[in-house]
């Protein structure tokens, strides 16, 4: 990162974003581009949540698909695990963690340069992901591992990034909460 700063500051410290971009960006779960990365049997779509996809791409918002850290800890083959409880050990956090820092940089990156971050879609009943409700063997209250490692690294780098869980089967309500984060953006 310090060489791009660099090499912008030699530009005469901006960059010249006048071009086609919409300097508008979305963090989305891994799972939401890629069911392929779910735990055996938890895949709800055969690629993607389209709808979500569709809509977030109709409304000129970028996707930043956020690493899967079960993938990272685990591989594909985690059905035999707790995988809630495996992200919570020193080995777990140190990989939630790295994952956490890395995002954090971006979005740094990207508001640094004057890219809106609208917000960060988690994925409710989630071990890993999670907002509102995570999956301790059912879905119960809570956060995931990896959501709540993000929410104190945000919270380290004194950014406020509003966090809301979605689910695959609920593409409008997803939606609706983009359209939100949007409406407040474009007020300001």
């Amino acid at each position: 990162m310090g060489s791009i700063k660099r090499l912008i500051n030699g530009m005469g410290g901006k960059l010249n974003f006048r071009d086609s971009r919409s300097r508008k960006v979305v963090l989305v779960p891994h799972c939401v581009l890629n069911q392929n990365a779910r735990a055996a049997g938890a895949a709800e779509r055969p690629s993607a949540v389209t709808e979500l996809v569709t809509a977030l791409l109709d409304r000129e918002v970028g996707i930043l698909q956020m690493p899967c850290p079960e993938i990272f800890a685990f591989g594909l083959d985690r059905g035999r695990i707790c995988i809630e409880k495996e992200l919570r050990t020193p080995h777990g956090r140190s990989i939630i963690r790295a994952l956490a820092q890395d995002l954090v940089q971006q979005i740094r990156a990207y508001r640094d340069y004057g890219i809106q971050v609208l917000g960060i879609l988690g994925k409710n009943g989630s071990p890993s992901c999670g907002v509102e409700e995570t999956w301790v063997g059912h879905v119960c209250p809570g956060s995931g591992a990896f959501m709540e490692e993000l929410a104190s690294e945000l919270k380290d780098k004194g950014i406020e990034l509003e966090m809301t869980g979605i689910r695959d089967n609920e593409p409008a309500k997803a939606i609706a909460v983009v359209d939100r984060w949007l409406s407040k953006f474009d007020c300001s």
